[in-house]
């Protein structure tokens, strides 16, 4: 598994022998105790998003951010400010409310960045239906944010991206008045946002399910780089005919598991259990 170049889903993944392996779930019985299962669960599946987002190439240094409600509750767990994906643990996480208010440091002193509290909770706030949102600034898709208009359906992944918001770029989010600017411009049902000049943004129902969104999202912005499409535009009869896609969606609500994004994150965290990362992941299959 630990090679310098391994291909999960297309994702280029990056594991250099000589880095030392930090293992996920770090959460010790006796704390797992105290903060109960929901949350310790809740932990290890952030923790491992995140690391699989580092291990796809998506992140950028310490900025982007993963969040994601403790279920039964209005607290999310987001990544401390400072630390490198592939840092984070179970236990380092950052929990917070709907307010930006501090409820559990984690076991770091890094705290939680402003901007993240601003996108993710003006988001959580209007959209119940998500427990779980992720941002990110990768290279293919801060190119086609910053060029294209709208993403057309030129490949069967984009069939499930529809309807794609759009965040307009107003300066770098630190202001509670952006909030309502963002929770304008991801209204449900879409699951999925070009937040122009900036990056994408997905949500779902879990973790599991914004980790495949978010797939799908970075994989057609990645054929939009390599077919040219950032700087020209699609042409018609490259675009599949929307009694295709409706044929499509129709079939594959009856044949794909509605717990979307499942069995493929199990995959994934599988992979990094047999590198002995011990995710932790409460694995149902």
């Amino acid at each position: 598994f630990i090679q310098s170049n391994l291909r999960f889903l297309n994702m280029s993944f990056r594991l250099p022998q000589a880095l030392k392996q930090i293992k996920i779930n770090d959460i010790s019985s006796t704390v797992q105790r105290a903060m109960g299962r929901v949350e310790a669960e809740a932990r290890c599946k952030l923790a491992t998003a995140y690391r699989l987002t580092n291990y796809a190439d998506w992140d950028a240094l310490v900025y982007g951010h993963i969040s994601l409600r403790i279920p039964g509750t209005d607290h999310l767990l987001i990544n401390p400010y400072g630390m490198h994906y592939r840092e984070i643990t179970a236990s380092s996480l950052v929990k917070i409310d709907l307010d930006g208010n501090l409820i559990a440091a984690g076991s770091t002193n890094y705290g939680f960045q402003k901007t993240g509290y601003v996108i993710h909770t003006a988001l959580h706030e209007v959209r119940p239906d998500l427990s779980a949102l992720m941002h990110i600034h990768s290279r293919a898709g801060m190119a086609v944010a910053c060029t294209v208009d709208d993403i057309l359906p030129v490949h069967q992944d984009a069939m499930y991206l529809r309807p794609v918001s759009h965040h307009k770029f107003h300066g770098i989010v630190t202001d509670d008045s952006e909030k309502r600017a963002l929770a304008a411009d991801f209204p449900a049902p879409s699951k999925c946002m070009l937040m122009h000049g900036h990056g994408l943004m997905t949500g779902g129902r879990t973790i599991e399910e914004a980790f495949l969104y978010m797939y799908y999202l970075h994989n057609v912005c990645q054929l939009y780089v390599d077919a040219g499409y950032t700087h020209k535009p699609v042409p018609e009869d490259k675009i599949i005919p929307e009694e295709v896609i409706k044929m499509s969606m129709e079939v594959d609500e009856v044949n794909y598991d509605k717990d979307f994004g499942e069995m493929d994150f199990e995959a994934l965290s599988r992979q990094l259990d047999y590198a002995g990362l011990e995710t932790g992941y409460p694995y149902k299959s």
